[in-house]
């Protein structure tokens, strides 16, 4: 039996398709576990009446807690000896379950998870979060062989054994936002072996409007204090494990992706963010080699470099800059750089090698030139 935990929490406008989805689904033997976390809106009515028509599905109540709590309670409430998420304002393709569930069958592994399609009401296109991890599907692999899947860290496109799950007493944080990278990155690096499927088990819905959901709140304090906690803390249990290569190779999607998220709203922010913005991210900086910040796109190793330099009036202009893309380039000698902001000031705190982006193609000529002359020379 599969328990799908689904926490319900002021979501009326799209609980009833996301419920529809699951009751649709072509794998039957299903615990769906529905969490109505202290709703105000018509939420619990809408997960009531699935339960009325469906015996599948069974409503479990609870003061509000957020939705870590919220999951944990489903888990503890959950029969099936296999287990999964669904958030409830996302939707399932109608063999999601079957697809995850049949892997972990074949092959004995620890979890499946699969490829992940945004929604919007423009329809369906591929999560860029997910597109590059998902590329295709693998079998009985490990992160350690595949450590692009420590960026695959939502909990909600994946099938978990619950053994597997129980074994290691992973529970969500509860009272904070981004619930998911603390636990699912743990898992990926404690399993024995994950099975990973290339076809969209999961629609990701990007909500419009108004009605933001907490990716989308990226300005407020609060969201950006616990995404921190959580990727510092996941960060830190690498390193205490040992597992050092896959520490530098998270610690580098850190900065490219999770903190370079707050970097673009910056130049909106209070002061006090930006000042705990500078804080925090220094101290994690503080533990990245060099390498990693000089691996980066130029756009972004420049925004941290003056995040390290503390350089506020500098950075925000950068980011400015940097929003739109399309940033041209321009030839100085032989290099090529990224024509930004004080890139021919001559600022000590600001050397032009920051701004480069390659030999210019007279340089990668006269590079070829040489290496064919050595090449000669040596035959000589």
């Amino acid at each position: 039996m599969l328990s799908v935990v689904v926490p319900v929490y002021n979501v009326a406008p799209y609980l009833a398709e996301c419920l529809a989805s699951i009751a649709a689904q072509t794998y039957h033997d299903l615990d769906v576990v529905l969490v109505d976390d202290g709703s105000t809106d018509d939420s619990a009515r809408i997960a009531a009446e699935f339960v009325r028509r469906d015996a599948r599905f069974r409503l479990v109540g609870q003061a509000n807690a957020g939705l870590g709590a919220a999951r944990n309670t489903g888990v503890r409430a959950a029969r099936g000896d296999l287990l999964q998420f669904v958030d409830s304002d996302d939707v399932l393709p109608p063999d999601a379950a079957e697809v995850l569930a049949a892997a972990v069958a074949r092959t004995g592994s620890d979890f499946a998870t699969g490829n992940t399609l945004r929604l919007d009401s423009r329809g369906l296109r591929p999560s860029r979060m997910h597109a590059r991890i998902f590329t295709h599907t693998r079998l009985r692999t490990h992160v350690t062989r595949d450590p692009e899947l420590l960026g695959d860290r939502t909990a909600w496109n994946k099938v978990f054994r619950r053994e597997f799950w129980d074994r290691h007493r992973f529970a969500f944080p509860e009272g904070v936002l981004y619930e998911d990278t603390p636990v699912m990155v743990p898992a990926h690096v404690l399993a024995r072996s994950v099975d990973v499927v290339h076809v969209p088990v999961y629609h990701w819905r990007r909500r419009e409007g108004g009605d933001r959901s907490i990716t989308q709140r990226r300005e407020e304090t609060r969201n950006f204090v616990d995404r921190f906690t959580g990727v510092d803390g996941v960060s830190r249990f690498l390193g205490e494990g040992g597992w050092t290569d896959l520490r530098h190779w998270y610690d580098a999607s850190v900065v490219r992706s999770d903190l370079a998220f707050y970097l673009r709203v910056l130049p909106e922010a209070p002061d006090d963010y930006v000042q705990l913005f500078l804080d925090r991210c220094n101290e994690f900086l503080d533990r990245v080699p060099q390498r990693v910040l000089d691996g980066l796109p130029v756009a972004t190793r420049l925004q941290w470099h003056l995040v390290r330099q503390r350089r506020v009036p500098e950075l925000l202009e950068v980011i400015r800059a940097s929003r739109d893309g399309g940033v041209p380039v321009v030839r100085r000698g032989l290099w090529r750089y990224r024509e930004l902001p004080y890139l021919d000031a001559g600022l000590p705190y600001l050397p032009r090698r920051l701004y480069r982006v390659g030999p210019s193609r007279l340089h990668r000529a006269f590079i070829a030139i040489n290496r064919k002359i050595k090449f000669r020379d040596s035959y000589r």
